[in-house]
């Protein structure tokens, strides 16, 4: 393998500087420029008492909690609408809602305030950069820069940076040269440690990607010196594995594994800082409580006082822990035992609900076979039509069950696809065409012939199926059953509307709920106990989409199901 070969493959290992570091700092700083008490949070890094409403969605949005600092701003009635529009398009900005704050910034940055048309270029050249178009992101820094107006180190920092790493990244190594060269002079001039490390580290990379190795490692020294005495474990972890790279490169394995142990030793240190810094407390308390014993301890019996003393902490340490444990543990069991009550309870009322369902078509069976024995053959007709219906009825029953307990042990297996709507609502319409001739209901279907939905075909069926029933069993004799639907944003919601009986507000409210006390009668005096809608709830989430049941305001009830949709071609 070649030299320049062997350096390719371990350039890819090399860790690139963090370009975006820092690029808060300008805007953060901006805005606490607003506010006497932002300023204050900015010393101590922590929430002022009795702030106002802007400073604390100020700090809200400092430390990432967007939308509490959303919030904030809604409630400021004091701060200056721009002000807080401004730091409102930031948070979209962080939250990734480009579009909105490209609109407002292109037209805030008209402004003839220099200071906010400076701001506002500069929020623009960030949302390009972020949006990897180099090309917009330099024509809005530039614009930025030559606003006459005066620039602090961190908006000038900020912009050479970001600029330096798109020449970088575009293998302009001159231009980034140049830019990384003023960020070093700005921090240098500040005598900021940090900022002065890392972009020397900046400089290691980009002579490391050169193949310039020596200079690199000249860099990457100066990073490494000013980084030792920080307590910045990432930043040192990254220079220590660039040297280990550099190291490993020019064959001085010792080095390159002691780099490697430093690089991954940080790594372990970030991991427990927060750990070894109670430990470091912890030690600290210890030695000074020892040199205090080591005067104040002169004789055996003060010793041993001390050790029984240790043995009781001990003792009560432990101790605190296992009735902690034991509390832990009792809570998970109390908490087990609820939910084996909740099932249980859900079991018991499913139970109740299925011996109730099979009863009443089972009972009435067994009635229409006794007529049929006592009366003659003139009976036998409709008493055969009858039990055509309690058939279908149980048949409908048992699939709605099947399928319930299918969807609920994960054993249904769901194939969505687009599929044509109006055919499946005409086949269900066929279906029950003669229980619709029968009752002399209205029935009409105003759905477009070219829509397509998104879903499982035959488990939308069963969806339809079961909303098609419940209309038909709640509509009296020459009532009405509309079937239509409209498109809202990329969903099309079903409309079955019906001029039955309704539903109350009491079993509204838990209509998708397993419960024995929620029974409703239909038209012909029957009995129903939701069943088929709890299905149905579970087989359209399965589907990707949603139900909602309402009275219909001319009577009736309104059954909406959405599921995505297109058009066909």
């Amino acid at each position: 393998m070649s030299k320049l070969s062997k350096h390719f493959i371990i350039a890819v290992l090399l860790i690139l500087p963090t370009v975006v570091f820092g690029q808060n700092t300008y805007t953060l700083e901006w805005f606490a420029n607003y506010c006497e008490d932002c300023e204050a949070y900015v010393d101590s890094q922590k929430r002022i008492k009795d702030a106002s409403a802007w400073c604390n969605a100020y700090f809200s949005f400092a430390n990432d909690n967007f939308k509490e600092a959303k919030r904030y701003i809604l409630n400021d009635t004091k701060t200056n609408d721009t002000l807080k529009q401004l730091l409102q398009q930031h948070i979209l900005l962080q939250l990734g809602v480009n579009t909105k704050a490209k609109a407002y910034f292109l037209e805030v940055s008209a402004t003839e305030n220099l200071n906010i048309k400076q701001f506002a270029y500069k929020s623009l050249g960030k949302l390009y950069f972020d949006k990897q178009q180099n090309d917009s992101a330099l024509i809005y820094y530039e614009k930025a820069l030559q606003v006459p107006i005066d620039q602090s180190h961190y908006f000038k920092s900020e912009i050479f940076e970001t600029k330096a790493f798109m020449y970088l990244s575009e293998e302009k190594y001159p231009q980034a040269d140049s830019l990384y060269k003023k960020v070093l002079y700005l921090y240098k001039q500040h005598q900021d440690s940090f900022q002065i490390a890392r972009n020397y580290s900046n400089l290691g990379n980009l002579y490391f990607e050169q193949y310039k190795d020596e200079l690199a490692g000249n860099y990457f020294d100066s990073a490494y010196n000013y980084a030792k005495p920080l307590k910045d474990f990432e930043l040192k972890s990254t220079i220590t594995y660039n040297l280990h790279v550099l190291a490993e490169l020019s064959k001085d394995h010792k080095s390159a594994i002691n780099y490697l142990k430093e690089s991954h030793a940080y790594n372990d240190s970030l991991q427990k800082q927060n750990t070894l810094w109670q430990v470091a407390q912890e030690k600290e308390v210890f030695n000074v409580a020892q040199k205090q014993a080591e005067l104040d301890i002169k004789t055996a019996e003060r010793n041993t006082f001390i050790a029984i003393s240790i043995g009781v902490l001990l003792l009560l340490v432990v101790g605190f822990v296992l009735y902690r444990k034991l509390i832990a543990q009792n809570k998970k069991i109390k908490k087990l035992n609820r939910e084996l009550n909740e099932t249980n309870a859900v079991k018991n009322q499913l139970f109740t609900i299925i011996a109730h369902d099979l009863r009443s078509p089972v009972a009435r069976l067994q009635q229409l076979f006794q007529l049929k024995t006592i009366k003659k053959d003139t009976t036998a007709i409709t008493t055969d039509k009858n039990v055509s219906k309690i058939i279908d009825s149980l048949s409908l029953l048992l699939d709605n069950l099947l399928n319930w307990s299918l969807s609920q042990s994960d054993l249904l297996m769901v194939q969505k696809e687009w599929f044509p709507l109006w055919q499946i609502i005409r086949q269900m319409e066929f279906q029950y065409q003669s229980l619709i001739e029968e009752k002399g209901i209205q029935f009409s279907t105003e759905i477009d012939k070219s829509v397509l939905v998104y879903g499982d075909m035959e488990i939308f069926k069963i969806v339809i199926r079961n909303c098609l029933d419940n209309a038909i069993k709640f509509t009296p004799k020459g009532g009405k059953i509309v079937i239509s639907g409209s498109i809202e944003d990329e969903l099309f919601t079903v409309f079955i509307t019906d001029s039955g009986i309704g539903i109350s507000e009491k079993v509204l409210k838990s209509i998708f709920e397993i419960q024995s006390d929620k029974i409703q009668k239909d038209t012909t005096g029957r009995k129903s106990s939701g069943l088929g809608l709890m299905l149905t709830k579970s087989m359209i989430q399965l589907n990707g989409g949603t139900i909602q049941i309402k009275p219909n305001p001319e009577g009736g009830t309104i059954v909406n199901i959405s599921l995505p949709y297109k058009n066909a071609a």
